[in-house]
């Protein structure tokens, strides 16, 4: 069934009252503007698909009630993009949540595994993904994108019965809640624009009081992007906002002194931006920001990163539990080099089935050998596996 009109959209929320579950998708564009522009909606329950048309002048936030009822869970693949649009579109956060694609590495199939992988596995189709670069806002919809469309969902209901079941029976149903308990805090949802200086690329040579004005410079571009609805690069690239942080110029002409500068940045946005600088400049020593302390130089304990992880792969295989929804490479070479707080492995059911263990290998009480072709674990305070 296909919404465009609000009396439709409101008797389907009314029909879904009663419903313990949705699967929702959604299909979205982004490539011209900062907020992803959200072109449909896609809904499956147990008995009834739909694909909502947010384009069709609907209040769209007549779903919220809906999508925050705590008696009905919402199911997902891989839903972190779609979660987040939902929620710019409707200010509120869509919970509970359930994902099938964190789900199945839980039962030891491939990590990141793609809807059409799931699909394959739990229903033996195929699917088609030939509308992958559709454009979505593009009206009348083909038959051939609407069809794309729902199958994103048509087969979910099937295969979260399936995976739930599978969850139980194998005792690790907790362990995925907790997991998306943490999904659903309203952290997951903002962003600290004095933050965004964190993931600049070409920024690892900046030090001290250059570290503040790129803090500075990064949160003006996040903002102005966000007024002006223009992806963030629009304005100025990484690589800009990095020489501009290095050189710190006082003036809009010394700021177009920067090669390229001029031509991308107009006299207004200019003084902007050294206005930025000049905020990062005045910021006191004491509150400069501090990178995230890395561990940079491996090489004297390689040898432990290379022990942590035989140990991670060995235990991810014998539960089947794909490795990556444990710990990873960069939680593995920070326990090596001594770090014990902020890491996802020393935390609830991850540290009681793998961290202390790993704790344990770091502290000489677990040994690693090889018996035959198979890696032997020995407690040595106990001598047993």
């Amino acid at each position: 069934m296909y919404i465009n009109s609000q009396e439709e959209l409101d008797n389907f929320i009314n029909k879904c009252s009663n419903a313990t579950f949705l699967t929702i998708d959604t299909e979205f564009l982004r490539e011209k503007t900062y907020y992803p522009k959200l072109c449909l909606i896609q809904i499956a329950t147990e008995d009834q698909e739909v694909i909502i048309d947010p384009l069709a002048n609907l209040d769209i936030k007549a779903l919220t009630p809906l999508f925050t009822d705590p008696k009905i869970t919402k199911v997902f693949h891989a839903g972190d993009q779609d979660r987040a649009i939902l929620y710019n579109a409707l200010g509120a956060i869509v919970r509970p949540i359930f994902d099938t694609q964190r789900a199945v590495m839980l039962l030891g199939l491939p990590q990141q595994l793609s809807l059409s992988g799931i699909v394959k596995h739990f229903c033996g189709v195929n699917l088609k993904k030939g509308e992958s670069f559709s454009d979505w806002s593009q009206r009348p919809l083909t038959e051939k994108q609407l069809i794309y469309a729902m199958d994103d969902v048509h087969y979910l209901p099937q295969i979260y019965s399936r995976i739930m079941d599978e969850l139980s029976n194998a005792g690790r149903l907790s362990w995925l809640k907790e997991d998306l308990r943490d999904m659903e805090e309203n952290e997951s949802y903002t962003l600290d624009v004095y933050d965004t200086w964190k993931r600049l690329k070409g920024a690892n040579g900046l030090r001290g009081k250059q570290l503040a004005v790129v803090r500075q410079v990064c949160a003006w571009r996040e903002l102005t992007a966000q007024k002006l609805d223009i992806p963030r690069k629009w304005i100025l690239s990484d690589e800009f906002l990095s020489e501009i942080s290095k050189k710190m110029p006082g003036s809009v002409s010394e700021l177009y002194e920067i090669r390229g500068v001029k031509e991308r940045v107009n006299t207004r946005l200019a003084q902007e931006i050294v206005a930025a600088i000049d905020r990062g400049k005045k910021t006191p020593e004491s509150e400069w920001p501090q990178r995230d302390q890395q561990v940079t130089n491996t090489t004297g304990i390689s040898s432990i990163i290379d022990m942590l992880s035989a140990l991670l792969h060995h235990r991810s295989q014998e539960l089947q539990v794909a490795s990556m929804f444990l710990t990873n490479h960069d939680e593995l070479v920070r326990l090596a080099a001594g770090q014990r707080s902020g890491l996802g492995i020393l935390k609830g059911w991850r540290r009681e089935l793998l961290g202390e263990e790993l704790l344990m290998l770091l502290e000489g009480k677990v040994t690693l050998s090889v018996e035959g072709r198979e890696l032997k674990v020995t407690r040595t305070s106990q001598n047993q596996e």
